[in-house]
């Protein structure tokens, strides 16, 4: 990472409009001798400025090769340009793609058939090698929905509606029918793994956000001594190192497994996801999917106050006035641009969602979800990876030039996306 000293570059490539916008930080103001110059290949920055000559690789290739770019106002700290990418078919620019088309972490095609499923954190295995004969993606959210929709719609007469929507429902296609796992089979999430918990091994079940004398080898006995109603969701954690790797959907009797805290065989060499990673691929579908730009990140599950307090018995001081993290308000300016940044190790442009994003507090999240008019979508996380992400998106906004960080009420962040065989 360059000291305060060296000038911060940060180049964006807005792949629909075939421009490259390049912004320059300096730490000192320009002087005469301050100038940019692209390299012949179109590819490479230089920047020349107090004595120091930086080479910085371009997210693309552009058109101005071998030119000098215009001199930037005496006495400015600051520098833009936008320079329009190179027609050549052999230019390095990322293609366009739609939101459909954008590659989703660890898909069922990427895994490999009879792979083991492993704590991240500890290596402890949670799915034997060879229980998982087969990897199943699941439908979108909203696949009931539109089944019902198009046999809603057929031409047809009452009579046979309802023999439709009767023989629908048997095969489990109806608006009220859920999705259970199966033995032997790994069902793949955007976000997480579905499994029978017969298919589990070295879990622990809680009602509590952290295991203690509270927990149990099965769900079975947390569900028996639970209070009347029962939850819904119970906590997951690896039996090794006890960390937090999912949940227990109480009416599917599924195990749900975390992408991002867990490992597995993966088809091609690559690098397993993060939670941003995994946020950031279930924004782009919420936006393919409804059309809203604007989503709020709320936690996936609130334990009752007596478990709360229960968890909190098991922490430390620190832990214990920690206040929980906020909800996030998200609002998606670009959901494909490709970024370099001097202040990045490596020179590869990253791929990344470009957005507005606000940390709100927990009555303002459903007070805009619960609203008749309300133009947000409802993404859910943990809400350790809610911090994780504001956290990742306040990072980010350091690799933007300063005047860009902030729009009105608004701060703006980058969300890095899963690269297929990255690394």
């Amino acid at each position: 990472m360059p000291s305060q000293e060296t000038p911060s570059i940060y180049a964006e490539l807005l792949t629909n409009i075939r421009q490259l916008s390049v912004a320059v930080s300096l730490p000192a103001p320009a002087g005469n001798h301050t100038r940019g110059l692209i390299t012949p290949d179109g590819a490479t920055l230089q920047l020349q400025h107090a004595g120091a000559q930086i080479s910085f690789p371009l997210p693309g290739r552009v058109q101005a090769q071998g030119a000098a770019l215009p001199a930037p106002p005496p006495t400015s700290r600051a520098i833009s340009w936008r320079l329009p990418l190179s027609t050549d078919d052999n230019a390095s620019a990322p293609a366009t793609r739609s939101l459909h088309d954008e590659p989703v972490p660890w898909t069922a095609p990427d895994l490999a058939p009879g792979s083991a499923v492993a704590c991240r954190r500890c290596a402890a295995a949670l799915v034997s090698e060879g229980t998982a004969q087969e990897w199943k993606d699941l439908p979108s959210e909203n696949w009931a929905e539109m089944m019902d929709f198009w046999h809603c719609h057929k031409p047809t007469t009452d009579d046979e509606r309802a023999a439709d929507h009767e023989h629908l429902a048997k095969r489990g296609y109806g608006a009220g029918s859920s999705i259970a796992a199966q033995p032997g089979v790994g069902m793949v999430d955007l976000t997480s793994f579905l499994f029978r918990e017969s298919d589990c091994a070295g879990l622990k079940f809680s009602q509590f956000p952290s295991p203690g004398a509270a927990s149990d080898i099965t769900s079975s006995a947390i569900l028996a001594r639970a209070s009347d109603p029962p939850p819904r969701t119970l906590y997951v954690f690896c039996s090794g190192c006890a960390a937090h790797i999912g949940f227990f959907n109480v009416a599917t009797s599924s195990v749900v497994l975390l992408k991002w805290r867990v490992s597995c065989r993966t088809t091609s060499p690559g690098a397993a996801p993060n939670s941003s990673e995994c946020l950031a691929a279930t924004l782009i579908a919420t936006l393919s999917r409804s059309g809203s730009s604007k989503s709020v990140v709320v936690p996936a599950f609130q334990p009752s106050h007596q478990g709360a307090a229960a968890a909190a018995d098991d922490d430390d001081d620190d832990a214990k006035s920690s206040p929980s993290p906020p909800a996030l308000h998200l609002w998606i300016l670009n959901a494909n641009i490709a970024y370099a940044s001097s202040r990045c190790r490596g020179a590869a442009p990253r791929p990344a969602i470009k957005l507005l994003y606000r940390e709100i507090p927990q009555a303002e999240a459903d007070a805009m979800l619960e609203s008749m008019t309300s133009d947000v979508q409802e993404v859910t996380l943990p809400l350790a990876e809610i911090a994780g992400a504001a956290e990742a998106l306040r990072a980010s906004g350091e690799l933007l030039p300063p005047g860009e960080r902030v729009f009105r009420e608004w701060n703006v962040g980058l969300l890095d996306k899963w690269v297929a065989g990255g690394v």
